[in-house]
């Protein structure tokens, strides 16, 4: 017979253990995760990475079921490292847990590799409610904070519809008409590329464009664009 049917008619189950990875480069951040960590009666195992460098090396020599990864790192864009954890391990559980609460990083997070997302100003409230669901449930979790920001996200998302482009938002119009991708749009406008890359998914939500081609297209049939390119 086999072992889960003869506990269930006997009418206890086997309980679940697992194994939790964390990477952050802040000391005192894996302090205090470890603190919370070690008071969930199935955790086995609490293994620790500073930098992306060392989360890759525990990837070949240790197994986890869940990993709460920074974004933050000194060597490796956290993005970058989530898709290296899933490429390795697809089965793992990731939970991002970061300070970073800018609406073009929400929009990130909501993606299929990443099972929960945290905010560290609320992690001693949520993380243990977090790794439990994601695990346990098999279900996604959003801090509430990270709830809150979400649902502002997309009412603004459905007020941009159809508005005019802003003039930082022509600058980076001309600028990906002439070709250039986010890094020389970048170094052209004195921006950072987060920045031009927020105002890309303004400019796409605008004109309702699939991608840049579409974007230039439809720019230039409302008269936002004209040739030559100034």
């Amino acid at each position: 017979i086999h072992y889960g049917y003869f506990c269930k008619k006997l009418g206890y189950y086997r309980r679940m253990t697992y194994s939790i990875a964390i990477i952050d480069d802040h000391s005192l951040i894996l302090e205090g995760l470890r603190s919370l960590l070690k008071d969930l009666p199935d955790v086995t195992e609490i293994l620790e990475a500073h930098n992306g460098t060392e989360m890759l090396a525990l990837l070949k020599d240790k197994e986890f079921q869940a990993c709460i990864v920074d974004l933050d790192l000194p060597d490796i864009d956290g993005f970058a490292l989530i898709d290296a954890i899933k490429k390795e391990k697809p089965d793992t559980k990731i939970i991002v847990c970061t300070m970073h609460e800018e609406v073009w990083i929400v929009n990130r997070l909501k993606h299929p590799s990443i099972s929960g997302v945290v905010f560290k100003s609320s992690a001693s409230e949520h993380i243990q409610e977090a790794v439990q669901q994601v695990i346990n449930d098999g279900t996604s979790y959003y801090c509430p904070h990270f709830k809150k920001l979400y649902k502002e996200k997309q009412a603004n998302t459905a007020n941009m519809i159809n508005q005019p482009p802003t003039t930082r938002e022509l600058d980076i119009l001309k600028s990906i008409a002439k070709g250039m991708n986010t890094h020389e749009i970048s170094e052209h406008l004195f921006i950072s590329e987060n920045t031009v890359e927020w105002h890309r998914k303004n400019l796409m939500l605008k004109f309702g464009a699939r991608n840049a081609t579409d974007l230039v297209i439809k720019a230039l049939a409302k008269g936002f664009l004209s040739i030559p390119l100034e």
